[in-house]
């Protein structure tokens, strides 16, 4: 049970650890990680409500508490969609001293600390003195990026003010929402209850640090890194890519901001940065204004998805020692800052892109079980709708890009590959301190059915302990004086086994085997109820080779095939029902 506490006028009705006459709570040291997911949120974080509507700008519902050796960790919940750091007046006012004498007085206590969030600054009033200071001086950090209506903070216990005084006093903290938009903006807790949280200083959960090298050898590195106006490229700056780059052992890359760089110039970076051997040489393409895709592979086809946009597709083939097929990797850079309009329209061309791929005619024509990724700077700092299209498909200017849909052929949504930092229990992929803005997570990888997450981190080299720098070569400047963005790794696997399907329609048995006769193939498998099933036989390319209906009743079953008059090689068997698909893959000697 987490520990709620509803405050009602000036009485309390709580539950667990309160100490009425003083309002101080205690909770557990977290292990929370800044990264959106709030999976990390359990029973001991303390949960404060307030009552709904009594708001007339943001509309404040609750927020929890927790904290760790080092952080003071914060969750608050409004009724209404908006953005943490940019155009509102809500504010964190903090007595970081508890004495209720210093500061400035409010809602019975005295505050030290004014964390005004949508203004990106604080102001600090201590007996050592007062002044501004940034969200990045305080070590301001938060999840998600987008407009959201929770969303996870944490502040460092360590900050100090510009005159290098501690900023945090105490063994604890009293704590006030309020938007201070008018007269009428909401409070938490509500006027004259004083709320108090008091640290636990007993240690959290060890961190497991995420190794950087690849766990599954067959498994398919994919690197998203923001270059920072064509640092490829930059004397100064080339050096610490080469290194960092070298180090990650990427198998194929999607680079943003190679502005002044072509194709042959990155292929050139990556061939001495991760060279191949066997005289072999990376593949690299270019087709907009500063994405450039780098594999290792043979690059196939590519294609513009949003022409004077920056969205370039890539099939790229994956060796078949690896068990895969071919992998559409979309490098993207959608529009920066406060463009919500173009980057909508960049997430709907996506879409549109991805569902003509799945189905005949139209620009480009693959096998529906075709695994795809987008991977790159997608700036979205604002509204989360952006995001919602790029996962479940549902298009926004339905005029300009039609009507949208599932892009996985099961109808789920697509994977937000979220990457914690190898060091530390952050996710964000931006960071400039001197920027107002706190640290983002503005890069991503988004990754369709068929394939499966290994590993995934993000490389920020000033959390590194100096024995972790030392193990890998590094420093702990590397990713900062490379670029403002830091660099992204998953190791993808294709899941080319039988795919769970949403109702288990089949079983896991689907077993394809030689027949003694050369050329035919028995197919065993188990079905949980009597249905159609519509099979496909695909060879490498994507096209149809058989493909038969037939009804089954529940329970096990067995049937041949013949491709004895198909060439030797890889073929693909796909099992389609109303209620899902299942795949296995063929050799023919």
């Amino acid at each position: 049970m987490r520990k709620i506490f509803h405050f009602i006028g000036s009485a309390f009705i709580y539950t667990f650890i309160f100490l009425l006459n003083t309002g101080i709570l205690f909770s557990q040291s977290l292990p929370i990680v800044i990264d959106s997911q709030f999976d990390d949120w359990t029973a001991e974080a303390i949960e404060i409500t307030d009552a709904t509507g009594d708001g007339d700008n943001i509309d404040l519902l609750r927020f929890e508490v927790a904290n760790d050796e080092n952080h003071l960790f914060l969750q608050i919940e409004v009724k209404d969609e908006f953005g943490l750091t940019e155009g509102h007046k809500l504010t964190l006012h903090l007595d970081t001293d508890l004495n209720p004498n210093t500061g400035t007085s409010l809602n019975g206590i005295g505050v030290d600390l004014e964390v005004r969030l949508g203004e990106r600054e604080a102001f600090y009033k201590l007996p050592s003195g007062q002044g501004f200071m940034s969200l990045n001086d305080l070590i301001f950090r938060h999840q998600p990026t987008v407009t959201n209506t929770v969303f996870e903070i944490s502040l460092d216990l360590s900050a100090l003010s510009n005159a290098g005084f501690s900023l945090f006093n105490a063994n604890g903290v009293s704590i006030v929402w309020k938007d201070e938009t008018g007269q009428s903006g909401d409070v938490m807790p509500e006027n004259g209850i004083v709320f108090t949280y008091l640290f636990d200083d007993s240690p959290s959960q060890q961190l497991e640090l995420i190794e950087l090298e690849k766990e599954n050898q067959s498994a398919i590195r994919l690197l998203s890194w923001n270059t920072l106006n064509t640092g490829l490229d930059d004397f100064d700056r080339k050096p610490i890519f080469d290194k960092i780059v070298g180090l990650l052992m990427p198998d194929i890359v999607t680079f943003n901001e190679c502005w002044d760089m072509n194709a042959s110039q990155v292929a050139t970076f990556m061939n001495a940065s991760v060279p191949l051997g066997n005289f072999q040489n990376w593949n690299a393409v270019k087709l907009d204004q500063g994405n450039v895709t780098a594999s290792r592979y043979p690059i196939l086809q590519s294609w513009s998805i949003f022409p004077g946009h920056r969205l370039t597709a890539s099939l790229i083939d994956i060796p078949n020692n690896i068990d895969s097929f071919d992998l559409l990797v979309i490098n993207a850079h959608f529009r920066c800052c406060d463009n919500d309009y173009q980057r909508q329209l960049e997430a709907d061309a996506f879409v549109q892109f991805i569902l003509d791929a799945k189905t005949p005619g139209g620009i480009i024509d693959l096998p529906e079980f075709t695994p795809f990724v987008l991977s790159g700077d997608l700036n979205l700092v604002g509204e989360q709708q952006q995001l919602t299209t790029l996962l479940t498909g549902e298009i926004v200017n339905t005029g300009q890009f039609g009507q949208g849909g599932p892009m996985n052929s099961n109808g789920s949504d697509l994977q937000d590959v979220i990457s914690r930092h190898s060091d530390d229990r952050l996710a964000y992929t931006w960071r400039n301190d001197f920027s107002s803005f706190p640290p983002s997570r503005i890069d991503y990888h988004i990754t369709s059915e068929y394939l499966q997450v290994e590993n995934t981190f993000t490389l920020e080299t000033s959390s590194m302990s100096q024995a972790r720098l030392n193990q890998y070569g590094l420093q702990s400047f590397d990713v900062a004086a490379a670029s403002d963005h830091l660099p992204k790794v998953v190791d993808l696997s294709m899941i080319l086994e039988p795919l769970a399907t949403t109702d288990d329609a089949f079983a896991l048995d689907l077993i394809v085997s030689p027949n003694p006769n050369p050329g035919y193939f028995s197919l065993d498998f188990g079905i949980k109820n009597s249905q159609e099933i519509d099979f496909y036989l695909f060879d490498p390319t994507g096209r149809t080779i058989i493909s038969w209906q037939e009804s089954f009743t529940h329970g096990q079953h067995s049937i041949g095939f013949d491709i004895s008059q198909q060439a030797p090689g890889i073929y693909f068997l796909k099992m389609k029902t109303k209620n899902g698909i299942a795949i296995s893959k063929i050799i023919k000697l």
